[in-house]
């Protein structure tokens, strides 16, 4: 990983694109495997959304004044990739009779995010505090009051196999009544919520950093 330009970004070489492919197979089916140990039901499919979002699936975002990025009249830039899971659980049963006789549900999917940093140039790699990132962002669709402890779970998982641990974050985002960070070090690799915003249910949500998870993995490697 090496900076590139001058506004918060960096190029990834080919062994660390390989790590990144590698996370993504591994992480989806520890993530169900640890689930259905819960709840044998689960069912996990990956999706893919539009990186641009109108701004009508983001009105929570722009409330909090969060870092989007403008893209004019076609909306913004992502922040996450969860609208677009929202979307697609939309589309995908349109009936809501229909949908929760399939919960629990996971879809999830990885790509670009992007977050507009006030102080880009002042943005050190080593942070990872870009503009311009990936993230793997898992959403499990519950019914009402579900009290499984699915993010206890996918953490426990996610520290044994690759490090760290987990708290409470010291501030909820806009849209939690829930969240667990993890952290190997001194870096939060994933932000894990239980989300208020999803109308037909409760949303446990796993986001993980990837170019963090990536990065710390290739130091390790490296010995540095």
């Amino acid at each position: 990983m090496k900076n590139c330009f001058t506004n918060a970004t960096v190029m990834w070489n080919e062994r660390e694109i390989l790590r990144r492919e590698s996370l993504v197979r591994e992480i989806p089916a520890m993530l169900l495997d640890v689930w259905r140990s819960l709840n044998p039901a689960v069912q996990m499919e990956r999706v893919e959304t539009p990186v641009l979002t109108p701004a009508e699936y983001l009105t929570g975002h722009i409330e909090a004044k969060f870092d989007l990025i403008n893209a004019g009249r076609r909306g913004y830039l992502r922040p996450e990739t969860t609208a677009g899971t929202f979307e697609a659980m939309r589309l995908r049963y349109d009936q809501e009779a229909q949908m929760k006789k399939r919960l629990p549900m996971c879809l999830w999917q990885v790509g670009l995010s992007f977050r507009d940093e006030e102080n880009p140039d002042t943005m050190r790699a080593s942070k990872l505090r870009l503009v311009q990132f990936y993230q793997m962002e898992f959403q499990l669709f519950a019914s009402h009051g579900s009290k499984a402890p699915y993010l206890e779970t996918a953490l426990d998982a996610l520290t044994k196999t690759y490090g760290g641990t987990y708290e409470p974050a010291d501030e909820l985002p806009h849209y939690s009544e829930k969240t667990l960070d993890w952290h190997i070090g001194d870096l939060e690799v994933a932000g894990c919520s239980i989300r208020k915003d999803w109308a037909h249910g409760t949303v446990f949500e796993v986001a993980i950093g990837i170019d963090r998870l990536v990065a710390l993995q290739m130091q390790e490697k490296n010995g540095a």
